[in-house]
């Protein structure tokens, strides 16, 4: 169902929006143009999807403002509300996207492109309108948000490490694989830290295959004062043995560690 103290929180930025620049996407990632699924919200209240949406990838969003009827005021000759999408994988916490701009005064929709994490089963969507005065509209098909499944991605396994410090494999490793390392930001906060509205810190991957080099790899990305699962990919040379530990830090010197006690965390390869 909604949840309303995110949706509250968050879209207060879409209704306080200034003119946009000619840029028609909002996001990053994802395949070339053609290529990725689009879901589309129609001013008709139906809902469509023209292909799969699947778990590592990216969709686009589009989104008609016809939906939304409230919270539409204008001062001065210029439009002064604005809308937002929020995306919710297996139940988690929302991600927040806009589908409007204000361009030359007036509210206009944008497509946006929303990155699938590689361990997402389901994905939930609901929208919101909002005014510079505090009006708040929601299109949520009546509270139960907008549910689509989510399919796996074809190989490859997925190494989780969750925000209650557990951790899981979603297949066998072997030699040459590609794995997907997912990494919940929960588990390493002792660095968290933001300014101007932006994370001032991050989170990375250290791995090796049978005590060798050690590589690096960001598995967290910033979004907004908060960071989210980047899920990378790694390539896993032949050994045995799959060796990974994480470390954060931020600007201001903090460092810490996350490495089962020094030990490290260990899987088995084929």
């Amino acid at each position: 169902m909604i949840r309303l103290p995110y949706a509250l929180a968050l879209v207060v930025v879409a209704g306080c929006a200034t003119d946009a620049a000619d840029s028609s996407t909002v996001g990053g990632g994802g395949k070339a143009d053609g290529q990725l699924t689009t879901l589309s919200f129609d001013g008709d209240f139906s809902e469509s999807a023209d292909g799969a949406i699947a778990a590592g990838s990216a969709v686009r969003i589009a989104y008609d403002l016809d939906r939304l009827q409230e919270c539409r005021t204008e001062s001065g000759g210029s439009d002064k509300w604005g809308a937002s999408g929020y995306a919710s994988f297996d139940g988690g916490e929302p991600e927040v996207f806009a589908v409007s701009q204000i361009k030359n005064g007036r509210t206009t929709a944008v497509t946006a492109e929303l990155q699938i994490p590689a361990h997402a089963h389901s994905l939930q969507l609901w929208f919101a309108s909002n005014d510079s005065y505090g009006c708040v509209g929601y299109d949520s098909n009546d509270g139960a948000n907008y549910a689509f499944d989510v399919e796996a991605q074809p190989g490859g396994t997925v190494l989780s490490f969750d925000a209650d410090y557990s951790q899981s494999q979603s297949g066998a490793i072997r030699g040459g694989d590609k794995v997907v390392v997912h990494y919940d930001p929960a588990r390493l906060s002792d660095c968290a830290a933001e300014s101007g509205g932006m994370a001032q810190y991050s989170i990375t991957a250290n791995y090796r295959v049978d005590g060798g080099a050690v590589k690096q790899v960001p598995v967290t990305r910033a979004d907004g004062e908060d960071l989210v699962a980047s899920d990378p990919e790694i390539t896993v040379k032949n050994g045995s043995d799959l060796e990974l530990w994480f470390e954060t830090n931020n600007r201001y010197g903090c460092h810490a560690y996350d490495s089962a006690g020094g030990a490290n965390y260990h899987f088995g390869i084929e």
